[in-house]
């Protein structure tokens, strides 16, 4: 497990996402929105949901701020995750953005009523991914500002 800052105040985003090149999309989406955050990369739903289950109550620091989830992931699916995350972890409330390539009304329909926060389509074009980082992280994170 990767050292958490000693800054407690670096917000903490969990990028569940098995694609390296989205990983790196949106690393270079939090690099160019100009705030400093501590992206945690988890590349499979089960060792989302080892890492998730694992954070208890007391260790307010390790829990994230943001959760961005794709829903294709191997090991459990995006929607296990977000069922782990709302009815199985210490931070139940925790924003959760479900960026999937799928634009299935079903698999919208299910991810709220699982009561994931937001559904956004990733993008096609590198640019615009980088962007829509930039912007679900500017809305869900408190207090940041991206420099221009």
């Amino acid at each position: 497990m990767s050292e958490q800052p000693t800054d407690a105040s670096v917000p903490t985003v969990f990028v569940i996402e098995d694609n390296p090149a989205d990983v790196r999309l949106v690393e270079q989406g939090i690099t160019e929105a100009g705030v400093e955050l501590d992206p945690q990369i988890i590349n499979s739903g089960q060792r989302a949901v080892e890492r998730l289950t694992e954070i208890d109550s007391a260790s307010a620091q390790a829990q994230p701020d943001l959760v961005l989830l794709d829903l294709n992931l191997p090991g459990k699916s995006g929607h296990e995750v977000l069922a782990v995350v709302r009815n199985e972890t210490a931070f139940p409330d925790v924003p959760v953005v479900v960026v999937s390539s799928s634009e299935n009304s079903a698999d919208i329909s299910r991810v709220y009523d699982a009561a994931a926060n937001a559904y956004v389509t990733k993008p096609v074009d590198p640019d615009e991914y980088i962007q829509m980082v930039g912007a679900v992280i500017d809305f869900w994170i408190p207090n940041t500002t991206a420099t221009q």
